[in-house]
């Protein structure tokens, strides 16, 4: 049942992100005799737009950790896309998060929108290792994250993978 879901999430939020994959600006390739769902020229967003956009994205990814890092699975689970709530309910989206992880905070460091209704989202993920016996038994260690986001209805959803 659950790959079913994974099948259905995938077609369901892989478009969104995929239709900006073979465009010029991306530098993938493009499938011969494959039709993109992009549009041909896609109207460019403005510099005003998008600094809007992106502020507004990078405070919905620090108002997201910031929940996950207080443990408040019911508000981050609320960030996630509306098709993914619909196929996962809470307890199957807090069942995915163990005790030992031990987020300290996060940064926003790029937020590259592909077009206006798709963007991803590179994080610094600051967290505590625990080392016994090592000089200091707890040390940060900091590592970069992309998510995937998308706007649907002019809101910003994190994409989750499951």
């Amino acid at each position: 049942m659950s790959l079913l879901r994974c099948l259905i999430v995938s077609l369901v939020v892989s478009p969104a992100l995929v239709v900006y994959a073979a465009t010029p600006e991306s530098g993938a390739p493009g499938v011969e005799g494959v039709v993109s769902a992009a549009p041909a020229s896609p109207v460019p967003l403005t510099t005003e737009v998008t600094q809007t956009q992106q502020a507004l994205l990078a405070q919905r990814v620090t108002a997201r950790w910031d929940a996950l890092i207080r443990r408040d699975f019911e508000t981050a689970y609320s960030f996630n896309s509306p098709n993914y709530r619909e196929l996962f309910p809470l307890n199957v989206f807090k069942s995915q998060f163990g005790d030992g992880a031990a987020w300290r905070r996060v940064e926003v460091v790029k937020v590259e929108l592909k077009g206006e209704d798709a963007a991803m989202v590179g994080i610094n993920l600051y967290f505590g290792y625990h080392h016994l016996s090592a000089e200091k038994p707890e040390m940060e260690i900091k590592t970069y994250v992309q998510e995937p986001w998308v706007s649907v209805d002019g809101q910003w959803w994190y994409v989750m993978k499951n």
